[in-house]
């Protein structure tokens, strides 16, 4: 029965490690909104936290870098953009977090309704992935429990 059980947990275990999944554990997030001419994007880390003073890079419908600098405290940018296309917005924060925001601009200063968040953020909250991180540790303790039984008896 030991053996079943323990075949059974390696099994599981081995079969989620194959599973592919993005890993998000303080992802860089981005949303953008018209404001007359102008396209404001905030950036934010998975918890909500701002991207303060990061660098930014715009890249126009062209391909060619059409602006750059620092988000604001609070995580803003904005530009004017002077031509149809996708642009992308390019946000680094030198710890190793990047996102590259697309922006579909339909007329000069008349972008596409507004994206909404980037598509690097998961359907599922914090704390649900809080709780399935929570159930993975809980599960390898029982099965190390399980395996200091087995050699115990």
């Amino acid at each position: 029965m030991k053996k079943l059980l323990t075949g059974c947990l390696l099994t599981v275990c081995g079969g989620m490690a194959c599973l592919p999944t993005a890993v998000e554990a303080h992802a860089l997030r981005a949303v953008h909104e018209q404001q007359g001419e102008a396209i404001l994007a905030r950036f934010a880390y998975s918890d909500d936290r701002a991207t303060e003073f990061a660098a930014v890079r715009v890249i126009g419908a062209d391909g060619k870098e059409f602006q750059n600098g620092r988000t604001d405290a609070r995580g803003r940018f904005a530009f004017v953009p002077d031509a149809p296309g996708t642009w992308r917005i390019i946000v680094a924060d030198g710890m190793g977090h990047k996102v590259d925001h697309p922006v579909e601009v339909v007329a000069p200063g008349k972008p596409a309704a507004a994206a909404g968040a980037d598509k690097t953020e998961t359907s599922a909250g914090l704390p649900m992935r809080a709780g399935l991180g929570l159930s993975l540790l809980a599960n390898l303790a029982l099965a190390a429990c399980l395996l200091r039984r087995r050699k115990a008896a």
